[in-house]
């Protein structure tokens, strides 16, 4: 991936943060004071020490003293950090939330083709796990990031301070960190990128089994799932082995080099002490604890690295579909759908899904309106493909589909689909109950119209039937209810709606024959 892009990652997700500047400027404020506590506490230590060292211990009081106002300093650091926690979840919980609505609300004004080319394990992957991990890599990797920053600066002030000849050598295993990480970080991202693409397969896999559940059992197909979820499931664990095997060497390395910065201060130390006598054992032992919380936030930062690498390419992801082009929109200037003539017209049509061949070419007819018309034809000859055009879940590549004189492509979505009733052969019911599945067609609709549509749909017997009649939880997709019980109940949804054109594809595939003429009837 090209750094341009990760930087671009990284930049619409500060904008995320950006609207909460409040919440964001407090925690970083309140990282701000627990790096001032913590910076202050060796030169307490070290005044405490020279004192006894000095002085000796007399009655203690100086002793009891120092020791109070170190607990003291530690407690107010210790409360700062509680509030910089909340205020921290807070606004991870905001931006997580808001970046997982914003996919969302993508994922559903992208057109139906954007669905046919991609795994729905995987988009789920997106929303759910890849928007974790953009927001710990980012909000955690600023927030944690920031504190080091102003822990680095505060120490270094300290250190120089205290005894530049010291604070030098601390510097030392730098350059080596740098190069370190620098290196790091190119691998890291590129082996985190192939990480979460095996995610998301894996989770592919995981909801195909779950959707498929009755076929696998029926074709006693349990070991050929086993072993796709292995062999998927291994290539993630040997992937994410790589990616952690890196930080195996990368961390314990950091932590080697630094070390060698805090020996270079211990030998200096011990030198100056035999030879400069303004310098004192309370300075060095100070130094020492300054030395270790420099090379506490390198360490750290080298950390976020880790961290924000596998945001980025988790990143990356998710921007990949909010970035996606919404390929059928409404017009800008909609035109009013048809108010009484109603018939559809193919002029010239045109269409190829993809690269594939064309399943519809140079077609037209018309359908009069208040007609009611038949399409025959062997399996694959386009008649789904015809009612998918009518909605537009795709457009013509050539020629114009036109209800009256209104060119579909002219008018607003909403207005051609809430005017259409479709009723596929694969009926959808939601995780509800019956009555919540048949509102959604008409959410102001009285009881005595939904036993309208019911009774028209030859649903109604069936529905009085069930354990809480209307109020029946279905389950997913209507896993409670035979085929043919779902399709009436689809069929009842459409008819509630109303409207003047009402496709059926196959819609009654899975009803009895006095049924399915009682419904044409109706």
């Amino acid at each position: 991936m090209k750094h341009g892009k990760s930087k671009k990652v990284i930049r619409r997700v500060g904008s995320y943060l950006l609207e909460h500047k409040w919440l964001f400027g407090m925690t970083l404020a309140l990282a701000a004071g627990m790096t001032l506590l913590s910076v202050s506490v060796p030169s307490v230590i070290q005044r405490v020490m020279d004192k006894i060292f000095n002085d000796g211990l007399g009655e203690g009081d100086y002793l009891m003293k120092g020791i109070g106002l170190i607990a003291v300093l530690f407690l107010t650091k210790e409360i700062f950090n509680c509030l910089r926690i909340r205020v921290n979840n807070k606004l991870e919980q905001k931006v997580i939330f808001k970046l997982r609505r914003d996919l969302h609300d993508k994922l559903l004004d992208l057109p139906v083709s954007f669905y046919d080319k991609r795994k729905s394990g995987d988009i789920a992957s997106r929303v759910v796990e890849d928007v974790q991990n953009v927001e710990r890599a980012i909000l955690d990797g600023t927030e944690q990031g920031v504190t080091a920053m102003l822990t680095l600066i505060g120490v270094t002030a300290m250190m120089f301070f205290q005894e530049p000849r010291l604070a030098l050598l601390v510097f030392l295993p730098l350059p080596v960190l740098g190069i370190m990480a620098y290196r790091y970080s190119k691998a890291s991202k590129r082996n985190w990128t192939l990480v979460r693409e095996a995610s998301g397969d894996l989770n592919s896999i995981l909801v195909e089994d779950i959707q498929g559940n009755r076929l696998i059992h029926s074709f006693a197909l349990k070991d050929r799932e086993k072993a796709r979820f292995d062999k998927i499931g291994r290539k993630l664990e040997k992937r994410s082995l790589r990616a952690m095997y890196r930080w195996s060497i990368q961390g314990p390395g950091a932590s080697f080099t630094s070390s060698l910065g805090i020996l270079a201060v211990v030998g200096m130390g011990a030198y100056l002490l035999e030879t400069d006598p303004g310098f004192t054992t309370g300075q060095l032992f100070a130094f020492l604890l300054y030395a270790n919380m420099f090379y506490e936030p390198v360490r750290q930062l080298v950390s976020i690295n880790n961290l924000v690498s596998a945001g980025k390419a988790s990143g990356e992801r998710v921007f990949e579909v909010l970035d996606s082009e919404v390929a059928i929109a409404s017009p800008e200037e909609p035109v009013p759908f048809p108010a009484t003539d109603h018939a559809i017209r193919f002029d010239s049509v045109s269409f190829a899904y993809g690269e594939r061949s064309s399943i519809v070419s140079d077609l037209s007819f018309r359908l009069p309106h208040g007609s009611t018309t038949a399409l025959v034809g062997p399996t694959g000859s386009g008649k789904s493909t015809i009612a998918n055009l009518i909605l537009r879940y795709y457009d013509v590549d050539r020629g114009h589909v036109k209800i009256g004189d209104a060119d579909i492509r002219d008018l607003k979505l909403e207005d051609l689909r809430s005017q259409i009733g479709f009723v596929s052969q694969d009926p959808f019911l939601f995780d509800a109950s019956v009555r919540e599945n048949l509102l959604l067609a008409a959410p102001k609709a009285a009881d005595d119209e939904l036993e309208k549509a019911l009774r028209v749909a030859h649903a109604w017997d069936f529905v009085n039937l069930l354990p809480e009649g209307w109020d029946t939880l279905i389950g997913e997709r209507g896993v409670r209810l035979s085929m043919g019980e779902k399709q009436r109940l689809t069929l009842a949804r459409a008819m509630l709606k109303s409207p003047p054109v009402i496709i059926l594809d196959e819609a009654t595939s899975s009803v009895d024959v006095e049924t399915e003429k009682g419904i044409q009837r109706a």
